[in-house]
């Protein structure tokens, strides 16, 4: 198959959503596939996918309703002859206006996160351009389907796969903060990731205990707000903002526990690597956070918004290293079980199938 990903994100954005463009294309590439990413120019994303072996497009989707990109994929996919559009809600107007235009191919749209506005425009547009929905967590499927944006059965569920490695050595905490307890968080740079509560946390801990240093991974928007919110508060010196890593593994190998605090997410990439690499989470109980960490064997779970929750939390691991090591490791084993890059590739193939052949029989 003839397989596109469109996926214009901004130039130097690369996340949770960008890492599972490259594992899916390379691994559906691996299998066989004629596979093309399709994404903004000099960006981020489509270095990665060049360094991955893919075939790569620009398109510099920059409007959700740009006719003039309209105009051009629809040309693109016409002169490749493309079976399947993988896309995201934002380009789903483009992607699926041209594939009315080029030639029909089967377009599924991928939702990483919840939606929080626009439902009845998002459910207009995927009952006419959309013919399936690829969601990481059950309740962002229950979630379209119980607000009937979407018909029941046209999302499936299908877990990230995580590519580990075993390569790159701890980051050395020990040289820069020299007997600290690290507690790492990676992500953009936004309130909505929940660091204004955990500054708050750290405002809580710094009495009581002189032996952790938090370190925050990303950049955004809103590191001036933190970092001042953080000076104000009086724990500039416990907190880090190190900006953005291009591989965040060795920090996750070195750090002794990792923390997000978001008030809203899809299934964090972030969390799944630091499960993987065997260190205590934790975590908001935000959409599909009981599904990456069913019990408190594996994860600490907490309420969003809550600097109590994060105090007590980070205090508790912090007290045991016993804890600490049994929780990552009991973390690891169940990463390692249920999300397999091969069995997240086996599913997108077989949903592929399954829709193609659906297609095909409404046009017979």
């Amino acid at each position: 198959m003839n397989i596109l990903f469109v996926h214009s994100i901004g130039r130097n954005k690369y996340g949770g959503g960008e890492k599972w463009v490259i594992a899916a294309a390379g691994g559906l590439m691996d299998r066989g596939h004629r596979v093309i990413v399709g994404g903004r120019s000099g960006s981020k994303l489509l270095k990665a996918a060049l360094e991955r072996g893919l075939e790569i497009v620009e398109f510099d989707i920059l409007s959700d309703i740009s006719l003039w990109q309209v105009f051009r994929v629809a040309a693109f996919l016409r002169k490749v002859k493309i079976d399947v559009i993988i896309t995201k809600g934002r380009e789903l107007f483009v992607a699926g206006l041209a594939a009315r235009n080029g030639g029909k191919p089967l377009v599924l749209v991928r939702h990483g996160s919840p939606l929080r506005s626009s439902f009845r425009k998002h459910s207009f547009l995927h009952r006419r351009l959309a013919d399936g929905i690829i969601t990481n967590t059950k309740t962002i499927k229950d979630f379209f389907e119980g607000r009937r944006l979407v018909r029941k059965g046209f999302a499936r569920v299908i877990y990230n796969g995580l590519i580990t490695d075993s390569d790159s050595l701890p980051y050395d905490f020990s040289a820069r903060f020299p007997g600290r307890k690290i507690v790492l968080s990676a992500g953009r740079l936004d309130v909505a990731k929940g660091y204004l509560y955990l500054i708050d946390a750290i405002t809580m801990l710094k009495d009581s205990r002189d032996d952790l240093m938090f370190v925050v991974l990303g950049e955004g928007k809103h590191l001036d707000r933190f970092v001042s919110c953080a000076s104000k508060k009086g724990v500039s010196d416990l907190i880090s903002f190190e900006g953005y890593a291009d591989n965040v593994v060795p920090y996750l190998k070195g750090c002794d526990m990792f923390i997000l605090p978001s008030l809203y997410e899809g299934m964090p990439n972030a969390v799944m690597e630091a499960m993987a690499y065997g260190k205590a989470v934790i975590m908001t109980r935000v959409n599909g956070a009981e599904e990456l960490i069913p019990d408190t064997g594996k994860g600490i779970l907490i309420p969003p918004a809550d600097a109590d929750a994060i105090a007590g939390s980070v205090n508790r691991l912090a007290e045991s290293e016993e804890m600490r090591e049994k929780m990552g490791g009991e973390a690891a084993r169940f990463i390692k079980e249920n999300f397999s890059v091969s069995g997240m590739i086996d599913n997108i193939e077989s949903y592929i199938e399954e829709k193609l052949e659906e297609k095909s029989a409404v046009n017979r």
